[in-house]
């Protein structure tokens, strides 16, 4: 009955022995420029603002513009009723006219003599007093149109027309927001790290983009509510994504470090007594304990433990074991 049946005595192939070869990506450390940075919290503010308001009394007779228009410098924005100022003006300028021929009068009256000199230099006298007043008088009618004094947006609407205005009362906002201003505080320890004309970095809730401007102005003394040091940079505007009181996230470097030896920030392991990488020796794994010292959003400086020939894991550290066989792939380090 065994007659049919296959052998089962073969040989059958024995099962891999050894340990499992780890890949993974390591890289070899980099000497680079290190910088430290620190993070504030700016607000943005309009390049010039100011309430609209007139000098001189009056009702106000009309608005030419809407809430939210965009006006020039020199632009007509409002105007007060002058009625009254060119009245008087026209009286002045009947005098005036009187005034000159009398003059006229009194020329040919001196060709032969007929009134003294005194006269006519009483009636020339008589006729540049009233001119020197109704140029007054237009001086005080220039005032009562108001104009814009930069360019800008109208902001909210104050006064209504009809509305009587005394010196000083505003009518309207107006904002120049192109460029616009974004100020931030850096503390007291801190302000001596930042300087005029330094690059920073900043970012809007609004937007996923990450931009840059420099600092204009630091403020020869510290604000006495926070004791930190005021900075202002100025920003270009064209699209009107930046709007004053807007918050941004303010990015400034505060320590720079030339030739750091850096690594990436997952290629380190915390331990009980400080941290340690994985590296690659004669196609093994070898822990090595490091140093670390500064730390940025992705690198970590080494100060000591390995140097710039060591290769360094950075993927499969958690399962890596000394002594593991390991097949590495170089992969570039990145700095900031």
């Amino acid at each position: 009955m065994g007659c049919d049946q296959e052998d089962d005595a073969s040989p059958r192939p024995a099962a891999s022995s050894g340990p499992r070869v780890l890949k993974a990506e390591a890289i070899l450390p980099k000497k680079s420029k290190l910088q430290e940075k620190a993070t504030s919290t700016g607000s943005f503010i309009a390049e010039d603002q100011v309430e609209i308001s007139s000098e001189v009394s009056g009702y106000l007779q009309s608005i030419y513009f809407n809430e939210g228009d965009y006006k020039r410098k020199g632009e007509q924005l409002a105007k007060i009723n002058d009625s009254e100022l060119q009245a008087r003006k026209k009286k002045l300028q009947i005098d005036l006219e009187y005034a000159q021929q009398e003059i006229q009068r009194a020329n040919k009256l001196l060709e032969i003599q007929a009134i003294s000199a005194e006269e006519g230099d009483r009636l020339a006298n008589q006729a540049k007093v009233i001119q020197a007043e109704i140029d007054v008088l237009d001086a005080q009618i220039a005032k009562t149109l108001i104009l814009a004094p930069f360019s800008g947006r109208i902001g909210v609407q104050l006064k209504s027309e009809g509305a009587y205005l005394s010196p000083g009362v505003g009518i309207a906002e107006l904002h120049r927001l192109n460029p616009i201003k974004l100020e931030f505080f850096v503390p007291e320890k801190l302000a001596g790290t930042v300087k005029q004309g330094d690059e920073i970095q900043f970012t809007i809730p609004s937007s996923s983009d990450t931009f840059t401007t420099k600092i204009y102005l630091i403020s020869p003394s510290m604000d006495e509510n926070n004791r930190s040091l005021r900075m202002r940079s100025r920003i270009n505007n064209n699209q009107g994504q930046f709007m004053p009181g807007g918050y941004a996230d303010v990015f400034y470097d505060i320590q720079t470090e030339e030739g750091s030896l850096l690594i990436p920030a997952e290629a380190i392991i915390p331990v009980l007594d400080g941290q340690k990488v994985m590296k690659v020796e004669r196609g093994k794994v070898k822990s090595q304990k490091v140093e670390v010292g500064m730390r940025t959003a992705t690198n970590v400086q080494i100060l000591g433990g390995i140097t710039e020939n060591d290769t360094i894991l950075v993927t499969g550290i958690l399962t890596a074991t000394d002594g593991a066989p390991v097949e590495a792939t170089l992969t570039e380090v990145k700095s900031l």
